[in-house]
């Protein structure tokens, strides 16, 4: 039997929880087809692993990639650690839906929040959307070395919906914004999305680290809990997606209730 790669004595994990074990493993239209003591004389291409470990790739299920996928398909630097999938758009920051008159403002927030240079994302990112959906397109369109796992961020929908000024006062929205926010979450998870995320560390509790670039508070740290009751219905309704949401007031009583609440409500997992 032929194979297309043979990587040739290295330690093997087969990501079962077993012990390591020495051998080879065998490749053939890019699955693996065989482990063990393989014939390496048949293969295309024999990789040698001698002392490496040969596992499969790792998940980083907390990075803000979201732009610079644009201009590093390896996602450094976790690309250079064994990881092969990221998940964007934690802590419910993100470029989408973002508007062409707000996009400046996206970039400024994830200037302070996250570090990442303005020119850049300026000079990095397409910006060939809108949407959300859109935006999932463009990331299709962009040469890539990672699996990417999309979160909807809920920042950028309240920032839509609600506008600037009551998203940052956290107004709580009517039946008709709930409805909005709730049918902008289904379209986004229909193109891809994998669930929700929101970073919510308001003001007046003890963890309000992550201001946004004006000083005032992140969209989602001004989030009603009603608004995330709405959105974990629409997991529910579906009985798909994770919802990853940090939650810091200065009542850890209701923090825990709320957690548990979200968890049962969407009957999926909470990270």
């Amino acid at each position: 039997m032929s194979f297309d790669i043979v990587i040739k004595d290295g330690f093997v994990f087969d990501g079962s929880g077993a012990p390591r074990v020495r051998g080879d493993l065998a490749i053939s239209d890019g699955r693996v087809v065989e482990i063990g003591r393989v014939n390496h004389r048949e293969a295309d291409r024999v990789i040698d692993a001698t002392d490496l470990h040969v596992a499969p790739g790792f998940v980083d299920l907390h990075t803000h990639y979201d732009a610079q996928v644009f201009w590093d398909p390896y996602c450094t630097l976790s690309g250079w650690h064994g990881i092969t999938s990221v998940a964007i758009g934690n802590c419910g920051f993100g470029f989408a839906p973002v508007s062409p008159d707000m996009r400046e403002y996206a970039m400024k927030s994830m200037v302070r929040v996250e570090a990442i240079p303005y020119e850049s994302m300026a000079q990095g990112m397409p910006w060939d959307w809108v949407t959300f959906p859109e935006y999932l397109d463009s990331l299709d369109r962009t040469p890539k070395a990672m699996n990417v796992l999309p979160y909807v961020p809920v920042g950028p929908m309240l920032l839509e919906v609600l506008g600037v000024d009551d998203a940052k006062a956290g107004r709580m929205p009517t039946d008709a914004e709930h409805e909005e926010l709730a049918k902008l979450l289904r379209a986004s998870m229909d193109a891809g999305g994998c669930g929700w995320s929101a970073q919510r560390l308001p003001p007046t509790g003890p963890a309000a680290v992550q201001r946004d670039w004006d000083g005032t508070p992140m969209p989602t740290d001004m989030m009603n809990d009603e608004t995330a009751r709405v959105l974990a219905r629409v997991l529910a309704e579906r009985n798909q997606g994770v919802i990853q949401m940090t939650l810091t007031t200065d009542d850890i009583k209701h923090d825990l209730a709320h957690l548990e609440e979200i968890a049962s409500i969407s009957g999926r997992p909470l990270l």
